[in-house]
């Protein structure tokens, strides 16, 4: 799908989507042993239908076959296998598209090495055999995800006995809290304590699950991409988000007073008005979904803009460091990347070109928001955005956005 975006004067009122990062993890608590959860307000994300997907199977009484698909969802590969091995200690992990490109099997060796897993060398599909999980104290490095912390503090949370995980050199620790916010509405019982160096996780075994519905917030990460397009292209409002959410990317709206933003909260709703914003310098490395959403922000800003955490992008759907070094270059953006840091200089005047998503949505989304401010931008493989926000292009045409789409 390709997208041909105009300069737009954007205005209207617009409905966030479900939060991605909730409803799945909404999911896999729907799917532990001996719970009984309604998951209510989800959306049409891919990653959240392969959620719902994975945790209604493991449910079916009657399931046939032991592959999980997971799509192209790092985070099911990451957080379903030690929920999945209360149930079996034999299954199969598949998916696909830019999953394929990820070092899942990296990621689990923890249970390899800790529980005696045997997993298959490669890639996808990934076979796992003698999968069990049993509660004690464990020790883990989190410098490259959270997500398989998730997955294991869910599985541990419907076993009798209590655990703890000890957590070294924690990243994403916002998506670690998130889960345990989102675990004690459903009764589990899980305390986080942490500063930089290390993550302390007690999960108190029989937990009293009670509650029996869970409904999904709005999507502050995706809302950050809205955020950013109202800023620069005109007064927009912005409905269903929590101001106090425990979605890590909530922080945006912490960002927004850092770089002077024009904003007001009325009758619960985020109103995002037209700003010529100042520099600034922010530490997103426990962020690193805002930074393709604070990268468009800072071409509207005034001088220069420093953003921490870039190392961070590497491993995504893409090398989304390089994809947005590459190109915000060909629009005619002063970017550089040294020691972690991206700095990135003002950039009003958008080159008219044809720039590329490199298959991953919030590259699409970053395009597409700068595109607004262009003459004219088209941007290759913007299917990509069903990941997360399938409504994407249709929400900026609703409210102003002069956007054509190619099938």
């Amino acid at each position: 799908m390709i997208a041909n975006i105009c300069k737009s004067v954007l205005s209207g009122t617009v409905d966030i989507c479900p939060s991605k990062s909730f409803e799945q993890r909404a999911w896999a608590m729907s799917a532990l042993p001996g719970i009984n959860i309604k998951v209510t307000g989800g959306g049409k994300s891919d990653d959240a239908k392969a959620s719902k997907r994975i945790a209604e199977k493991l449910k079916d009484a009657h399931r046939t076959g032991n592959v999980f698909y997971c799509g192209e969802s790092a985070l099911c590969a990451r957080m379903y296998p030690p929920i999945i091995a209360l149930y079996t200690d034999n299954f199969i992990l598949d998916g696909h598209g830019t999953l394929l490109n990820r070092n899942i099997r990296r990621d689990l060796e923890f249970y390899e090495q800790t529980f005696g897993w045997e997993i298959s060398d490669g890639g996808f599909p990934i076979r796992i055999s003698n999968a069990k999980i049993y509660s004690a104290k464990f020790n883990i490095d989190g410098s490259h995800t959270s997500q398989v912390i998730t997955g294991l503090m869910l599985a541990l949370s419907a076993l009798e006995e209590d655990s703890q995980i000890m957590v070294s050199n924690p990243s994403s620790t916002g998506y670690i809290s998130l889960t345990a916010g989102i675990a004690d509405e459903i009764g589990a019982k899980i305390s986080t304590t942490h500063n930089e160096s290390c993550m302390d996780i007690k999960i108190y075994g029989n937990a009293p699950f009670h509650k029996r519905t869970l409904a999904v917030e709005g999507d502050w990460s995706n809302a950050a991409f809205l955020i950013a397009a109202g800023l620069a292209n005109g007064d927009i409002e912005i409905a269903g988000l929590n101001p106090e959410s425990m979605q890590p990317d909530r922080m945006i709206h912490t960002i927004l007073f850092l770089c002077g933003a024009n904003h007001e909260w009325e009758k619960g709703n985020l109103i995002i008005h037209k700003s010529d914003l100042n520099g600034f310098e922010f530490d997103a490395q426990n962020y690193p979904d805002l930074i393709p959403p604070l990268c468009a922000m800072a071409l509207n800003a005034k001088g220069e803009c420093r953003i921490k955490g870039a190392n961070r992008l590497v491993c995504k759907e893409s090398n989304r460091l390089e994809a947005i070094i590459t190109e915000l270059g060909k629009l005619g953006a002063n970017i550089t990347h040294a020691d972690n840091w991206l700095t990135i200089q003002s950039c009003k005047d958008i080159r008219s070109t044809t720039v590329d998503s490199h298959n991953d949505h919030r590259i699409a989304m970053m395009l597409a928001v700068i595109g607004l401010s262009s003459a004219s931008l088209t941007i290759k493989g913007c299917e990509c955005v069903s990941k997360s926000y399938p409504d994407f292009f249709e929400v900026l045409k609703q409210i102003g956005g002069n956007i054509e789409i190619e099938n």
